[in-house]
C-alpha cells in the first residue's frame, strides 16, 4: 500500500484508488430502475469455461457468466470448456446482461450472441453445469431454459456428461479444500471460489453500478414525453427528514423511495455503500454514503476524484438509460458548504446535458474517510428541487424520523 505523503504522478494514482469504484456507481443509478442492466463490447479474453473479458468504453470488464459453472481449469474437461466457450465468442461482440458483482469485481450476468444466450449454450453442448448455487437469480424463463439445457445434455450424452460420474464443480473445489486441509474434513466446508486474474484488471465494481442512476432525469416535457422507465412520475410523495441511524448526515427527500446497500472492494477492504433513490415529478432524488479507507489523501483531492468518477459513471448511464452518447458535463460553479468538522462542496451542473445539483462531505476519522453525497437531477427545476440539495446537512442531528 502506498505511504502517507507519496508524491508524484504514481503516487497520485494510488491515493485515488479507493474512489476509482464510484465510477460505477454512478453508470448504475444513471440507469432506469430495472432488475438488469445491460453492456456491449467485444470478448477479448476467455478466462476460464465461465468466465470471459470484454472491452467496453476504452476498459476491460470481467464478466462471470451467470447460471452455469464450468469444470475448473485444474478439473477434467477444464481446458475443454474454456476452448468450447473461446469458439463461441472469442474476439466477437457480445452483450452482458448483468445483475451485479462478485467480490473480484467482475459483472454477473448473461451473455448474448446475436440473441444466443451463450450460458444456455454451454449447459446444451455440456461444457458447463447449470448452476443452482446463483441460478435462482435468473428469471423463472431462463431458469426453466437452463434447466432443461442441462437435462437434454444429460441424455443425449454430450460433452462432459460422456463421462459416467461427471463430477460438479463446486463438489471438485469442496473436495480439494478438503484435501488440503483434512483436519476440517468432519466439518463442512464453504468455499467461494473466485477466478484468477489474468489480462488487464476489470474497472467495474458495484459502486460505479450503482451511482449511475444519480445523475439522470426524464427529458422535460418541452423536448420529449418519454415512457416507461424514463417517464415523468406523476405520484406527489409525503417528504419527511431522513437521517440513518448511526450517520451524521440528514436530509428532506420523498418518502417510498428504493434502499440499497452493497458491499464493495475499496483497497484491501470490503466496504457496505448505502444508496436510497426516489423519483417525483420530473426530478431523481439521491443519497449515498460509505465509510471507507483513507490512504492520505486531503479532502480536495477525495472532492476532486469522487466529482471526475461520477461525471464518468453519468455519462455512461445516460448513455445505457437513452441511447445517447453525447453526454456533455462540467460543474458551471462549485461553492464551500464545510459544516461541522466534514469538509463540503456544492456543484451546480446545471448546464449539464442533464442538469442537476451535487453536494458532497467528508472527513477522516482514525484513517477511515466518512462520505455523504446528495444529487438531485431534474427535467424541470422546482421548490423541492432547492429544498432537497439545501437541507442535505451533517452535523448533530436531533430527531430521527425514518
Amino acid at each position: 500500500m502506498p505511504r502517507k505523503g507519496t508524491k508524484g504522478t504514481k503516487g497520485t494514482k494510488n491515493l485515488l484508488r479507493p474512489f476509482v469504484p464510484f465510477v460505477v456507481l454512478c453508470a448504475f443509478l444513471c440507469t432506469p430502475a430495472v432488475k438488469a442492466s445491460s453492456l456491449f463490447g467485444k470478448v477479448i479474453e476467455v478466462n476460464s469455461g465461465d468466465v470471459i473479458t470484454i472491452f467496453n468504453l476504452n476498459r476491460p470488464v470481467r464478466v462471470k457468466l451467470m447460471g452455469i459453472d464450468a469444470p475448473e481449469m485444474n478439473q477434467t474437461f477444464g481446458a475443454v470448456a474454456k476452448k468450447h466457450l473461446s469458439d463461441l465468442v472469442f474476439e466477437k461482440s457480445v452483450v452482458v446482461e448483468y445483475t451485479g458483482i462478485a467480490a473480484d469485481s467482475s459483472l454477473t450476468g448473461r451473455v448474448l450472441l446475436n440473441d444466443t444466450d451463450i450460458g444456455a449454450q454451454m449447459i446444451r453442448d455440456g461444457a458447463a453445469w447449470f448452476d443452482p448455487n446463483n441460478g435462482n437469480r435468473l428469471g423463472p424463463t431462463n431458469r426453466e431454459v437452463y434447466q432443461q439445457s442441462e437435462q437434454a445434455a444429460r441424455s443425449e450424452k454430450r460433452g462432459l456428461w460422456q463421462e459416467e460420474n461427471p463430477v460438479a464443480p463446486w463438489e471438485f473445489v469442496r473436495a480439494e479444500a478438503q484435501r488440503r486441509n483434512p483436519v476440517a474434513s468432519s466439518k463442512e466446508v464453504v468455499t467461494t471460489t473466485q477466478p484468477k486474474r489474468s489480462g488487464p484488471a476489470s474497472e467495474l465494481n458495484n459502486l460505479t453500478l450503482m451511482m449511475g442512476r444519480m445523475n439522470a432525469a426524464p427529458a422535460p416535457p418541452a423536448i420529449a414525453e418519454p415512457t416507461g422507465a424514463w417517464a415523468r412520475s406523476t405520484s406527489r410523495k409525503n417528504w419527511s427528514r431522513l437521517h440513518p441511524p448511526g450517520e451524521s448526515f440528514s436530509v428532506d427527500i420523498p418518502e417510498e423511495g428504493e434502499r440499497l446497500t452493497v458491499s464493495v472492494p475499496m483497497g484491501d477492504q470490503m466496504v457496505d455503500v448505502h444508496t436510497y433513490m426516489v423519483r417525483e415529478g420530473w426530478a431523481v432524488y439521491s443519497l449515498a454514503w460509505f465509510k471507507g479507507p483513507s490512504l492520505g489523501e486531503s479532502d480536495d483531492l477525495a472532492f476532486k476524484s469522487l466529482l471526475k468518477d461520477f461525471l464518468k459513471g453519468a455519462a455512461e448511464g445516460y448513455k445505457r438509460g437513452s441511447g445517447d452518447s453525447n453526454f456533455k458535463c462540467q460543474p458551471r460553479t462549485q461553492k464551500n458548504i464545510s459544516q461541522s468538522g466534514f469538509s463540503g462542496v456544492e456543484y451546480d451542473m446545471s448546464s449539464c446535458t442533464v442538469p442537476s445539483l451535487v453536494r458532497m462531505f467528508t472527513k477522516v476519522v482514525d484513517n477511515e474517510r466518512q462520505v455523504y453525497i446528495a444529487t438531485v437531477a431534474y427535467g424541470e427545476e422546482d421548490e423541492n428541487v432547492t429544498r432537497f440539495i439545501k437541507s442535505f446537512t451533517v452535523g448533530r442531528v436531533s430527531t430521527v424520523t425514518r
